[in-house]
This record gives C-alpha cells, structure tokens and sequence, in this order.
C-alpha cells in the first residue's frame, strides 16, 4: 500500500496520518519506527509520558500522548520532499516561507532567537494554529504541527 507522508495538513496531521490516530494503525500505514523513545513531557514527576516514533526513510518523528489515550498528537518532518499546499517549504528562507504561509489565518506568530556562538537557530511560532518552524542558518529545518485545540486540555481530533 502506498501511503501519503509528504502533504503537511494544519490541524489534520501528514497526508494520510492524521492527528487522533491509533499506535496500531500507525504501524499498519508505514510499519516499525526506526526509533521510540518515551519521556516525560512536562518534567514533573506526576506528569504525562510521550512516546515518540522516529522514522528515517521518511525524515519525520510522531508523539504519542499518554494523557491523550496515545493518540498521535505532533507530527515533525525535516524532508526537503514534505509539502504545504503543494509549496516545498525545507531549506527555505524565514522571508520565502513566512510570504507562503501569509494568507494562510495562522494569526500572529512569535519569534525566538535560540542562537549561540556556535549557531545560529531561529523558533516562529503559530500558536492558534500548533505550528512551529525551525530555522538553521537562516533556512528552515524543521517543521512541527499538531492537533489544535479547543481549549487548554481538548484536542479537536480531525
């Protein structure tokens, strides 16, 4: 079976995962992660696990939320391969990318400056819409999205 991992869909998940989707199920779209590692998102002792699936081929990573049942929550892709409406995105500039998403009623969008000596990294993120974009060197490395919410504790499961 062919499966769609390229096509980024805000609020839905990545082509044909979508956000809400079962451990099980995702093993059946695309098979065994690479990699799974399971900690503690919130850092405190009583707090929730994640687990996350890592899989090379496709270069994306998937949380699982213990707090969420384990439903797929987040989605990360570094794919040079992985699209926005029909846009390719990584390797971008903050400007090229930025001019792409403008029309897209994310809302406002916060920018951290995480550089240091040795890097230069740059954190934009849409809050309304669970979406975070990593820059490296000033191109894009990274993108992060997740399910939206209707409040602070209720996933809106596409």
């Amino acid at each position: 079976m062919k499966v769609n991992v390229s096509n980024i869909k805000i609020g839905s998940g990545l082509g044909d995962i979508q956000f809400g989707c079962t451990k099980e199920k995702l093993r059946y779209l695309i098979g065994e992660p690479n990699e799974i590692d399971t900690y503690n998102a919130s850092g405190e002792d009583d707090g929730y696990l994640t687990e996350a699936w890592h899989y090379d081929e496709y270069e994306f990573s998937v949380s699982f939320d213990e707090e969420d049942n384990w439903k797929l929550t987040t989605i990360s892709i570094s794919s040079p391969e992985c699209t926005f409406n029909e846009n390719k995105l990584i390797g971008k500039e903050i400007d090229e990318v930025l001019q792409l998403l403008e029309n897209e009623n994310f809302g406002e969008n916060e920018l951290d400056d995480l550089s240091d000596e040795t890097s230069s990294q740059k954190l934009i993120s849409f809050v309304n819409a669970s979406l975070n974009l990593w820059f490296e060197d000033g191109k894009l490395s990274e993108i992060q999205w997740g399910v939206l919410w209707g409040d602070e504790d209720t996933p809106r499961w596409p």
